[in-house]
């Protein structure tokens, strides 16, 4: 059982990194019905379902796992920014101090540090932290977008856009992250890259305005840009 489990949880993390939400959501759900008494399968899960915004599932798959390893740190964590995203500040700030005291060193541990950093207006101290969260962890999308966007906040954005970009290719089923890379490229004039993000955004969260709103934008501009040609 514990091969065919684990099995389950790679195809899935393939079909995520393909970003293939579908696959991915159905292997993440037949791993949990493989085991009842383990939290990873149900952390994939809630960390999909978070990112994908399905956040009242997550949540109660979060809880879960929670339930099976109230020790693991990753789980807190996870737990909490979908707590978050509901808008349950208190639950989001009880599992936000669970992680840090399960894992004071931890990436999961300097994001949060950051992040609170930032909302103060600490940037340089906020970019410190990011810096040392990256450190363990390079690849997490969460650290390296929050990094980015900082960088890009504080006119860097030749050290930020990098970051952007790394961040939506490291999750390819985040509609945020394509948004906000899209966001980016039309800032910089990249009306080509920006159209590629946005629709990569559109399609995985249809029902996002913000996504709309940057789509109309960006076919204002592209018709001021066929005009000039025009004119030229």
């Amino acid at each position: 059982m514990a091969s065919e489990l684990e099995r389950v949880l790679e195809n899935g993390r393939i079909a995520e990194m393909e970003g293939n939400v579908r696959e991915a959501l159905v292997r993440y759900e037949a791993a949990v019905k493989l085991s009842d008494t383990q939290a990873l399968p149900r952390l994939q899960w809630g960390t999909l379902g978070h990112r994908i915004r399905d956040y009242d599932r997550a949540r109660g798959v979060l809880e879960e796992a929670s339930r099976i390893d109230p020790n693991n740190a990753e789980v807190a964590f996870r737990l909490g920014m979908t707590c978050d995203a509901l808008g349950l500040r208190e639950a989001a700030r009880a599992a936000y101090t669970r992680t840090m005291m399960l894992a004071p060193s931890s990436w999961q541990t300097w994001f949060l540090i950051g992040r609170d950093h930032r909302q103060l207006g600490h940037a340089e101290i906020a970019r410190l932290a990011y810096r040392r969260g990256l450190s363990q962890a390079p690849d997490e999308p969460e650290l390296l977008a929050e990094l980015g966007s900082l960088l890009w906040e504080m006119g860097k954005r030749d050290d930020g856009y990098p970051l952007l970009e790394q961040a939506a290719k490291a999750c390819a089923v985040d509609p945020g992250l394509s948004l906000q890379l899209g966001l980016a490229d039309m800032e910089r004039g990249d009306l080509v890259a920006a159209q590629r993000n946005l629709t990569v955004a559109k399609h995985l969260d249809p029902s996002d305005r913000r996504i709309d709103l940057a789509l109309q934008d960006l076919a204002m501009r592209l018709r001021r840009g066929g005009k000039r040609k025009h004119a030229a």
